[in-house]
């Protein structure tokens, strides 16, 4: 399975692993919960993938414009927004904030 690192916290051999990081995993290394997402693999019955925001109700392009600007920390925004984007998501805020603009206006 694929896993990305979402927060801080989480060392390796060589130190501390980069957020935004992709690990591929034999299985869900359950002691990181809140700090990786699942981004591939791990499918089965009753898996649930493990991410940062703790769950909810999807967001709309609209909610997750606001976390852009109500001091929201970047990850959980960006996490927030490839969620609505997927792999188009930008890298970078700015970026971010014009796609889901974009994708607010659209009917």
């Amino acid at each position: 399975m694929k896993i990305r690192i979402t927060r801080g916290g989480i060392f390796g051999k060589d130190g501390e692993i980069a957020v935004g990081t992709e690990l591929d995993v034999k299985e869900e290394p359950k002691g990181w919960a809140g700090r990786y997402e699942v981004i591939s693999g791990g499918g089965g019955k009753n898996k649930e993938a493990v991410s940062g925001d703790g769950g909810g109700e999807p967001k709309t392009a609209a909610e997750v414009l606001k976390m852009a600007t109500d001091g929201s920390q970047f990850m959980a925004f960006k996490a927030a927004a490839t969620k609505l984007l997927g792999d188009k998501t930008p890298t970078n805020k700015a970026d971010i904030v014009a796609a889901l603009e974009d994708l607010a206006t659209q009917p």
